[in-house]
């Protein structure tokens, strides 16, 4: 059956095709989840990591100025 589908066409080209379709799928799916990040979500994970103990207080104060500027 696979070489009645594919005669004479070339199996990178059906390869290819294959891949193509599956990208465009994932690329969908990405889109459909919300695939961009808010910019609150840079916000959260530097709350969370300054609670945590990851980052000093400056490290925290000046992250957040930045963050703040480029969300203004």
């Amino acid at each position: 059956m696979w070489d009645a589908i594919v005669e004479g066409v070339s199996p990178h080209l059906v390869a290819g095709t294959i891949m193509l379709a599956i990208m465009g799928v994932m690329y969908a799916v990405h889109k459909w989840r919300g695939g961009k990040h808010k910019e609150g979500d840079a916000l959260e994970i530097l709350r969370a990591r300054y609670a945590r103990g990851e980052i000093s207080r400056e490290e925290y104060e000046e992250r957040r100025g930045v963050l703040s500027d480029k969300c203004a």
